[in-house]
């Protein structure tokens, strides 16, 4: 076994950036086909429990409405979806995608624990909880795919900033 995590260390794949473009790719799509269900009014209807108990987005309602807050979460994901997207390509815009990608990610998740009848009875009572419920905790591991993009775009957009633009500076040999 010590053999082939030797190899397998040593390929170029594990070395260089792919989990970083992987879970880039994995987010954009994820935001981009969750942002397109948000202008159907059957999703917009869907999502009443969530926004409702969400304690970071309870507010969407009465400031926009059942359509409205769907629209306003749509073209919140559509936009940190095509910021991730334009990563590739801008180190600064990376983090801001990054960044509203967590932040999507906390809304969501603290939703968890203000779901209601999430151990109920249909579903067995604890720990078979409901699928509402169980909807929710994929954004667990969105929000760490999330952690992870910010702190990788943040090296890497630091790695752009010369140290006189961050108030460093360089004294030379004499």
């Amino acid at each position: 076994m010590d053999h082939l995590i030797k190899k397998l260390s040593e390929l170029d794949l594990v070395r260089g950036d792919f989990d970083y473009h992987v879970t880039r790719v994995a987010m954009i799509i994820v935001f981009f086909v969750f942002s397109c269900q948000k202008w159907f009014d059957y999703e917009a209807h869907a999502l009443i429990p969530f926004i409702s108990n969400g304690p970071l987005i309870f507010w969407l309602y009465p400031v926009f409405g059942v359509r409205g807050a769907a629209y306003f979460l749509g073209s919140a994901e559509l936009l940190f979806g095509f910021l991730l997207l334009l990563g590739f390509w801008s180190r600064r815009l990376a983090v801001l995608g990054s960044l509203g990608s967590c932040a999507t990610y906390v809304a969501t998740v603290t939703i968890i624990p203000f779901f209601p009848d999430a151990w109920a009875a249909p579903a067995g009572g604890f720990p078979a909880a409901t699928l509402p419920f169980l909807f929710l905790m994929k954004d667990v591991v969105l929000l760490a795919a999330s952690v992870y993009l910010l702190k990788r775009d943040l090296l890497r957009a630091a790695a752009d900033v010369s140290p006189a633009q961050n108030g460093i500076v360089r004294q030379e040999a004499m």
